[in-house]
């Protein structure tokens, strides 16, 4: 097996390759003029894994077209660090729904295993399927830097709360909650926390960080409610246009991620990165 990783993957994937003693490389991709482009191979494979994540669109695009010149390779894996569209799942009549037609797309090329990582619902591929979660390096992590009689596990809102339950069951402290409530132009009007924060840390679970304003409004309500402090923890920091300046100079003390996506900007010291490569190899070498 080798490993092939596009272009925004080429840290992690050569991390993963090197803890499992194999070759990492990357297609050419040509990009014409009209801003087309065209992704080729220099020599021919047999097994291969990918690792890639979809960002962007072009990221997608790029995806596409190497697993279309992989077409002759007998197997083919896919790990996806990060799945983009990933939060468009919902099926409305006249309303597209990007997270099902990607996977569907996916399922057109010869796959044989997919690897997801903490993607945001559970992956829509009929073909076999890997899910990993980076829950288990947070959990070491905190038990690591905090006494657990000093924390409380928050889910910044109802859709986060069974990823914070667990991790507050398995490390065996309190749960909080923040519910929010909207206004008529749906945007957040008031944040409830449910469960008692007074003179605690604050530990935020979350799966991504795109612009911050969740966490951002999350940490403000604890704080509110006289929790000692805020820190944050979320697999995926896709940081969209603004979110790093808005998140370094907000009220949450820490914010830690993994290196799932590539961040192109420097990070400030608010900011704590983690590893999956480990968690990634593990699941690749029963592939080999």
């Amino acid at each position: 097996m080798e490993i092939i990783y596009t272009k925004n993957s080429e840290k992690l994937a050569k991390s993963v390759a090197e803890k499992l003693n194999l070759s990492a490389s990357s297609a050419l991709v040509k990009r014409f003029r009209n801003d087309e482009i065209q992704v080729s191979l220099q020599r021919s494979f047999s097994h291969v894994t990918i690792i890639a994540n979809t960002l962007s669109n072009e990221d997608w695009f790029e995806l596409f077209l190497l697993l279309d010149a992989l077409k002759n390779t007998r197997i083919v894996n896919l790990c996806l660090t990060y799945s983009g569209y990933s939060r468009q799942d919902k099926v409305n009549p006249n309303e597209s729904c990007g997270n099902l037609l990607f996977f569907k797309f996916l399922e057109t090329f010869n796959i044989s295993k997919f690897i997801f990582l903490d993607n945001h619902n559970e992956p829509l591929v009929r073909s076999s399927f890997q899910h990993l979660s980076a829950i288990p390096l947070f959990i070491r992590d905190i038990k690591n830097k905090y006494r657990m009689e000093d924390i409380v596990i928050v889910s910044p809102d109802l859709g986060r709360a069974k990823d914070a339950q667990f991790i507050a069951e398995t490390l065996k402290t309190d749960l909080a909650v923040c519910a929010k409530s909207r206004n008529v132009f749906n945007k957040v009007n008031k944040i409830k926390v449910l469960g008692n924060v007074e003179n605690k840390i604050c530990i935020l679970i979350d799966d991504m960080i795109d612009s911050g304003t969740t966490l951002c409004h999350a940490s403000s309500a604890l704080l509110e409610v006289k929790a000692y402090k805020v820190v944050a923890y979320a697999t995926h920091g896709i940081f969209s246009q603004g979110a790093l300046q808005s998140l370094a100079s907000s009220n949450i003390a820490k914010i830690v991620i993994t290196d799932s996506v590539f961040c192109k900007d420097n990070l400030s010291d608010k900011f704590e990165q983690l590893s999956v490569a480990e968690l990634l190899a593990d699941a690749i070498r029963i592939l080999i």
